[in-house]
């Protein structure tokens, strides 16, 4: 991003000019919009968010062979999913990414073919990882021997096959510092895309025709959406996003490309806020704890501080009506989470029952699991305790463990570590403020997910998680071949 803006002045008022508008959007719901006015604000948007579009296509096209734009298209397509563009083709729904997949998958074969190393992971250092995720896809296959529903296992193994597909073509591909920086530049930009969605959902109470808001009452309608199903399955997205935004305002050394990542920063909290996402609320306070422990120096954590202080005693002072509001909405949020009923249909009473199914879903099959994709069927047909209808667990530790078994939940588990220990490592180890900035970016990025991946109803068919790890595998995969050939030469050279 900081490169496509550059020092051209004409493009940093454009994008001031952007950001400006959708920071005075996203304020709150204090201000009241007629029709026209909300018409004229939309169009406004919709004007500035094309023309940025097409000064990236200019951007990329000078800088970039067409090959490596089809890799960008793939990317952007997968976070864009099927919300914005969709064709039915007789029973098929076709849409972008669909399209890019097997363009992807041909493009990686033909890389691969070039490399001349058959071996497909023989010079790759995290060869563990790479094969423990192939593990998990052939362990998956043979699951459907016992799965009662084929056709939820064989479709469950596509969406895992196309998600593990992401961590391959990353390491595969992306052998440079800077291709991880345009990676993260990619995020930003979907992301902004996505918040001005958001805040179209919000303001207007509209939303895309596959969001399941899109008929609901009024009361809830403002809750943002942009090109998801539900609201939990956004704000997941949006807690994930908040901490790489975070990552590029702290660490970058654009002034403009800080100013832009603020706003996403901002925006993507007060969006959180107005979902109404318990879970993803304390994704973030999760993630901004070990973000503030140990990704901030003493200085930064003093003046943390004291702005917080600062902003808090001013907030209140000035605005305390708002204040108030956001206080008895976060209490009732919070107090939310132990509403309790004998009678067992409140939310909290749903998820606890799912949960305690999933444990004797899982008891039952002896540690094995139950087979890939399968856990909507039992929830179905041998449910223990009452869901009330609700078939998902909610749960992506959980549908993991019970999906597919101990043996592949225990190395999901350490694999999530690791990387996170792992890239703490690289951000303590680096001296460039841009290793710094991708590191520390994943890093809290994948330590608010151990919260974010429990508000969805299924992590499997969100592409954002898929590329999330598969960036952060890619990424450690290739400082280690980096410092592993750097010790090589070192050692050579002392010979």
């Amino acid at each position: 991003m900081q490169n496509i803006l550059g020092n051209k002045p004409v493009l940093q008022v454009f994008v001031a000019i952007l950001v400006s508008i959708v920071l005075g959007w996203g304020v709150g719901r204090e201000f009241t919009f007629t029709k026209s006015q909300t018409i004229l604000f939309l169009w406004i948007g919709i004007l500035f968010a094309v023309g940025f579009i097409i000064i990236l296509i200019r951007f990329f096209l000078k800088r970039y062979s067409i090959s490596r734009l089809i890799i960008f298209g793939f990317i952007i397509s997968a976070f864009l999913g099927s919300g914005i563009l969709s064709v039915e083709i007789g029973p098929i729904s076709l849409f972008p990414y669909r399209v890019f997949l097997p363009i992807a998958i041909l493009l990686f074969l033909i890389k691969w073919w070039q490399s001349r190393q058959f071996a497909l992971f023989e010079s790759e250092p995290l060869k563990p990882i790479l094969f423990f995720l192939i593990f998990w896809i052939l362990y998956s296959l043979l699951s459907l021997t016992w799965a009662p529903s084929l056709f939820e296992g064989i479709k469950n193994v596509i969406f895992l096959g196309s998600g593990i597909f992401f961590t391959i073509f990353f390491v595969y591909l992306f052998n440079k510092q800077d291709d991880y920086l345009n990676l993260i530049n990619i995020w930003l930009l979907v992301l902004f895309l996505f918040v001005l969605i958001g805040y179209w959902n919000y303001f207007t109470l509209q939303h895309l025709p596959l969001a399941r808001m899109h008929d609901a009452p009024a009361y809830v309608r403002h809750r943002p959406t942009a090109v998801f199903t539900n609201e939990n399955d956004y704000a997941s997205y949006l807690a994930l996003s908040f901490f790489i935004a975070l990552g590029v305002l702290q660490r970058s050394k654009n002034i403009l490309y800080k100013l832009f990542a603020g706003m996403l920063v901002i925006s993507a909290a007060f969006q959180i806020f107005v979902s109404s996402s318990r879970a993803n609320l304390l994704a973030l306070a999760i993630g901004g704890t070990v973000w503030f422990l140990f990704f901030t120096n003493q200085k930064e954590k003093k003046f943390i501080l004291l702005l917080g202080v600062f902003g808090f005693i001013l907030a209140n002072l000035f605005i305390p009506d708002s204040m108030m509001s956001i206080y008895r909405q976060i209490a009732f949020q919070v107090t939310s989470l132990f509403d309790t009923t004998d009678v067992g249909d409140t939310s909290t009473d749903i998820r606890i029952n799912l949960l305690k199914n999933a444990l004797m879903f899982i008891a039952s099959s002896f540690g094995l699991g139950i087979g890939a994709g399968n856990i909507e069927f039992y929830m179905q047909n041998h449910p223990i305790f009452p869901t009330v209808g609700t078939l998902n667990v909610h749960n992506w530790w959980a549908e993991v463990f019970v999906n597919y078994g101990i043996f592949v939940f225990v190395g999901y588990l350490l694999m999530y570590f690791w990387l996170m220990i792992k890239l703490y490592w690289i951000y303590k180890a680096s001296i460039s403020w841009k290793y710094k900035l991708i590191s520390q970016s994943l890093c809290t990025s994948l330590v608010a997910f151990s919260i974010a991946s429990i508000s969805p109803s299924s992590i499997m068919t969100l592409n954002y998680v898929w590329i999330l790890f598969g960036v952060a595998i890619a990424f450690v995969n290739y400082w280690m071949k980096k410092y592993h050939l750097k010790e090589k030469v070192d050692e050579r050279h002392s010979n």
